[in-house]
């Protein structure tokens, strides 16, 4: 075995054949490159996708067994007293990539995605979907509601506005406040009950005397006649006794009242009521007195009735001015035929409708 100073070739000589140690160190760095190429190539390949991953593997690792079987041993000689420094050349270790490049995983990292990201697509479309159809069907209802209350084919008729004015303040409504009425009664009883007065009623009319019951102050009173006076109502007391009848003579007020959503017809017939009564009442104690009516109270009543002549019964709406203008046109009717024919009869008549104003005009 050859040996040579420090920094020159040595040269060991194996099975025959002779290697130098500069040889074997450039072999050496030719196989550290081919191994940096051969990563290379690796990189390349899987990041341009040309070549399978796994084969370029395979096939650096088999370059790398390739070159190992070609390393030469040099063994230093154990015969020679002179210490030699050999330089000693590692070999760099691969390190770990911690970052797996290539279609892998992207492949992995997507699925990881798509999974969250599906589940959002799911909720957004089924979250859309419901607000549409709650849109939709509230739409559809609000179209359906405005059909049925105004259909289409049916023109709406506006209300013809009224061309006369009389017609509008006709149908104008108000209130009117009517004073105490005073006046005289033959009275026939007091009773607790109206059944008991209305029995009273019935005997008394079979007896021929007119006969009312009008119920006040949670009593039920039966009136047999009307008077202008104490004194004519104390002389027509005199002759209903006469036929069996037991009454007094009494004044009387009726209270006053105030009647609300009266129509301007109605109104007028309730402010001549008072005064057409008391019109009447003095023409009815002239008949029952001295069976004649004065001319002066006839021409009285027949002005005072022109007012109700005016009036029909169609303009009116309320019961009780009905009922009202009812007994007085009654009673002029009957005083108007006693001064044609003056009998009892008629006599009885007019004040029977005298008594029934005055049952009317308490219950208003």
């Amino acid at each position: 075995m050859d040996r040579r100073e420090k920094g020159k070739t040595i040269t060991i000589k194996i099975n025959g054949k002779n290697h130098t140690f500069l040889e074997t160190a450039r072999k050496e760095n030719e196989r550290l490159k081919m191994e940096d190429k051969s990563e290379r190539l690796i990189e390349e390949t899987i990041q341009n996708n040309k070549y399978d991953y796994s084969s370029a593997i395979e096939a650096a690792a088999s370059k790398e067994a390739a070159d190992e079987e070609n390393f030469d041993w040099i063994l230093p000689d154990e015969s020679s007293d002179v210490d030699m420094d050999v330089q000693e050349y590692k070999i760099a270790k691969q390190p770990k990539k911690q970052n797996q490049k290539g279609i892998g995983a992207i492949s992995k990292n997507f699925k990881k995605n798509n999974r969250n990201g599906l589940l959002s697509s799911v909720f957004l479309t089924v979250f859309f979907a419901i607000l549409l159809g709650t849109s939709f069907g509230l739409l559809l209802l609000k179209l359906v509601i405005t059909e049925n209350e105004i259909p289409v084919d049916q023109p709406v008729i506006a209300e013809p506005t009224p061309e006369k004015t009389e017609d509008t303040s006709a149908r104008e409504t108000g209130s009117i406040a009517l004073d105490p009425l005073s006046t005289f009664i033959v009275q026939g009883g007091v009773f607790s009950n109206k059944e008991a007065a209305d029995q009273m009623k019935e005997g008394a009319i079979q007896l021929g005397a007119p006969a009312q019951v009008v119920e006040m102050n949670g009593q039920a009173i039966l009136y047999v006649s009307a008077a202008d006076s104490i004194e004519h109502a104390k002389e027509i007391g005199a002759q209903l006794k006469t036929k069996g009848i037991e009454v007094f003579a009494k004044p009387i007020t009726l209270e006053g009242k105030t009647i609300k959503d009266l129509q301007k017809e109605e109104k007028k017939v309730m402010e001549a009521a008072g005064v057409i009564y008391q019109s009447l009442a003095a023409g009815a104690s002239e008949a029952a007195v001295s069976q004649t009516i004065s001319a002066s109270t006839i021409e009285d009543i027949e002005k005072q009735g022109s007012i109700l002549k005016d009036i029909t019964e169609d303009k009116l709406k309320h019961e009780g001015v009905i009922a009202i203008k009812a007994e007085l046109d009654q009673a002029i009717e009957q005083l108007s035929a006693y001064k044609q024919k003056p009998e009892p009869s008629i006599q009885t008549k007019l004040q029977q409708h005298l008594l029934g104003f005055l049952a009317v005009y308490q219950s208003l």
